[in-house]
């Protein structure tokens, strides 16, 4: 799987951006702050991070910081928002970009365990919150899970022939697993190498949803396995 980037290079500056080589120094800087908010927030959880320690991590001034957002929360909701963005869309592409179904799955497992090993600790920061009892970081969280279940989910239904809603709850557990397999792997230090934990992990579930498929009960499922058989 290719490098994950520690952050989009597409994020750009609240404030209206002007032409040229302003604009670029403007997004840059940005960047720069949102990933020291990062390490920073993960380090140290929301509650005991402060500004202060965000922009001596940046290297700028505090200021700075308010001029890019208005608050300790906005900051961590810009920087919780980037990391939903980023997740949702690496584990659609990786899935999209594999070939038949049980590539699809390993994609997006291997989405997972390359999260979670990265340098990047947005993993943490969405899954791991000390402010998760904040509404507008709950809404996040459940809402990023949704939206992996949702292309999970999809995937699933046309291997399965279940209903959306049926291929969701199935999607919901393989997601599930595979975020405890991969932060299981990485707290017990690693004990054996990624595309092994992977391989583990995709046994596991492909033979889980293999044994699903076989129960197919809906006019859907029929028709998929009609189909294979065509083919």
């Amino acid at each position: 799987m290719e490098e994950v980037p520690f952050f989009s290079q597409t994020l750009k500056p609240q404030s209206q951006q002007v032409a040229g080589v302003a604009a670029s120094k403007e997004s840059a800087r940005r960047t720069q702050v949102m990933v020291s908010g990062l390490e920073v927030f993960a380090e140290k959880g929301f509650h005991l991070a402060s500004m202060d320690d965000i922009a001596e991590r940046a290297g700028v001034s505090k200021p700075i910081l308010y001029q890019l957002f208005s608050s300790k929360q906005d900051f961590y909701l810009g920087v919780l928002d980037e990391r939903v963005e980023f997740l949702v869309q690496h584990i659609t592409e990786s899935i999209n970009a594999a070939v038949g179904n049980r590539n699809r799955l390993e994609a997006a497992i291997a989405c997972y365990f390359k999260l979670v090993d990265d340098a990047d600790q947005g993993f943490r920061l969405i899954f791991e919150s000390d402010f998760t009892m904040n509404h507008e970081v709950r809404a996040r969280v459940e809402d990023v899970v949704a939206q992996v279940s949702r292309v999970v989910g999809t995937e699933v239904a046309k291997q399965t022939g279940k209903s959306i809603g049926e291929a969701n709850i199935l999607a919901g557990g393989l997601c599930g697993m595979a975020q405890a397999a991969a932060w299981r792997w990485l707290r017990l230090g690693r004990p054996i190498s990624m595309e092994d934990a992977i391989s583990q992990t995709l046994d596991l579930a492909w033979h889980g949803l293999s044994a699903v498929n076989t129960k197919a009960s809906s006019p859907e499922a029929d028709i998929l396995h009609l189909e294979n058989r065509i083919s």
